[in-house]
């Protein structure tokens, strides 16, 4: 369950009113008032019987417009509304001139009005890294660095800030370019996000040579401090040591800021063995974003997930590489079922091991996929065991590595901001039946859309090209005609076989709003 807000826990101590609500705290007090006028005591009476009369008026009203016998309830159906408001944050750029911000609100949701804006601005920066002019035009801001002159900590969130016709659909990608070190190598990218209170990062293989690292940074954008603690888990076990305790447990963020420095995950493990850290927060949200660097092999994020006994990652790419997927447990001992999705849905004869509670297990699944075939893995536990599940991709030649986590079914359209030519789209349907999708590149103000039509139980890879006088681009997934199984992932690829996958979720472009009934509990005492 989510924290209470500083607001709600206070609204949560407060003593139980009595059960004959202020008017008996109004008597208590009268029978202790000797020094005021009769005049006063008065206009105190008259004020007590007009609350009763207000309140007993407007329980006759209630009662006067409550529905007649038999007549049918009111349609308990979610009425629902753009978006007005959106914010993201990117909690990771690392060195100098190494970051590239996309940015975009895909055309079809409005045109702005007065006052409707969308900019993206680093923490601290006097002025903003982009504004948007319009919707369905893409905002490239390159060479962003990590330690502007007025900060002194290494790493600096980007935020993203969108109102009015902005927010149906708006999107941050931030993307790391491949560094001339290697520490630096490989390209990562990421979606930048909402903050949560409760979330996962499975996978990270922190090891004790000095090129390799593994850092969650941790942002608080609302108006309140946050709280948090951070727990690991390896493949012994929870990691209960006398250092982490005392370093991970009760993290203070301040509002607006960025935690002092990046947590350095090499306190939970060593050894190069996959971890899962746990990070829920005590008071207030958290924006996260962690990036783990195998030095010379590659680096990427990891996205955070939450458990689910059904779990799907697509995005599986078909050039021939390493694939390792990494599986835990939280809370039970627990067996899963694999199915691939690629040119079919097969259950391949991979031995997985059975889970431990607590304890992280792994297994090379590289033999799964036919040769040359993309592809998405389906993964099931036994007793509808919530289990987290992640895969990690080495490209051929172990030049780079890519992180891919389980996501939702698209329920609607799904945006990527960042993308080059060549850039791939795998599309996997998990359904019985074909189905259709929207795929369409954006960012000069005119989307480029096809209708694809992915088969029954398969995936299909769309390569695509980037928009007349344009180099880069975003992606926009938009399932059609009631397709409700369509997973959907982007694959960029960079010189020197760099690579980078980012598996893809529903944009935010509308909220549901709750139905509204008569209700008189608030006028009576409890």
């Amino acid at each position: 369950m989510d924290s209470l807000s500083t607001d709600e826990e206070t609204r949560t101590r407060e003593p139980r009113p009595s059960p004959l609500g202020k008017a008996h705290l109004g008597r208590a007090s009268l029978g202790r008032v000797t020094a005021q006028s009769g005049a006063g005591a008065g206009r105190r009476a008259q004020v007590a019987i007009g609350v009763f009369v207000a309140i007993g008026v407007g329980i006759a009203y209630g009662y006067a417009v409550a529905p007649a016998a038999g007549a049918p309830a009111a349609s308990a159906t979610l009425a629902s509304t753009a978006v007005r408001t959106a914010s993201l944050a990117c909690p990771e750029v690392t060195g100098a001139n190494d970051a590239t911000i996309s940015a975009i609100t895909p055309a079809g949701g409005g045109t702005p009005a007065t006052g409707d804006t969308a900019t993206v601005t680093a923490l601290g920066g006097k002025t903003a890294l982009a504004t948007l002019k319009q919707t369905g035009t893409l905002s490239v801001t390159g060479g962003v660095s990590g330690n502007p002159d007025n900060l002194n900590q290494e790493s600096v969130p980007v935020i993203g800030q969108a109102g009015g016709a902005y927010a149906p659909g708006f999107t941050v990608t931030e993307t790391l370019s491949s560094g001339a070190t290697s520490t630096l190598h490989g390209i990562a990218s990421t979606a930048c996000t909402a903050p949560d209170t409760d979330f996962w990062y499975l996978g990270a293989d922190p090891s004790a040579d000095a090129k390799t690292s593994a850092h969650l940074n941790l942002y608080d954008g609302d108006q309140i401090a946050t709280q948090l603690n951070l727990t690991g888990y390896t493949t012994n076990g929870q990691v209960d040591t006398a250092l982490v305790q005392q370093k991970d447990q009760g993290v203070l963020v301040l509002s607006g800021n960025q935690a002092n420095n990046p947590v350095d995950l090499s306190d939970f493990s060593s050894d190069g063995s996959p971890i899962a850290v746990h990070v829920t927060t005590t008071v207030g949200r958290i924006s996260a974003a962690l990036l783990d660097s195998d030095g010379a092999k590659g680096r990427d994020f990891i996205q955070a997930q939450k458990p689910a006994a059904h779990l799907v990652i697509p995005g599986v790419p078909s050039t021939k590489g390493t694939l390792q997927l990494i599986l835990f447990s939280p809370n039970a001992d627990a067996d899963v079922s694999l199915h691939w999705i690629g040119g079919s849905k097969i259950t391949p004869t991979t031995v997985v091991p059975h889970l431990t509670a607590g304890k992280v297990q792994q297994v090379d699944i590289s033999n799964v996929p036919a040769a040359g075939e993309a592809g998405a893995l389906q993964i099931d536990s036994t007793g509808n065991t919530p289990i987290l599940a992640e895969i990690k991709v080495t490209g051929q030649g172990g030049t780079d590595t890519a992180y891919l986590n389980p996501v939702q079914a698209l329920t609607g359209e799904s945006v990527v901001a960042d993308n080059s030519s060549g850039s791939v789209i795998e599309l996997t349907n998990n359904a019985g039946t074909d189905a259709q999708v929207q795929v369409s590149a954006e960012g000069t103000g005119d989307p480029v859309p096809q209708t694809v039509t992915v088969p029954a139980n398969s995936t299909k890879a769309v390569t695509m090209a980037a928009p007349k006088g344009a180099t880069s681009f975003a992606v926009s997934v938009v399932p059609l005609g009631g397709a409700n199984a369509i997973y959907a992932a982007r694959v960029m690829t960079g010189a020197g076989g760099m690579l980078t996958i980012q598996p893809m979720t529903t944009a935010l472009e509308k909220v549901q709003i709750p139905v509204v009934r008569n209700d008189l509990s608030g006028t009576v005492p409890q």
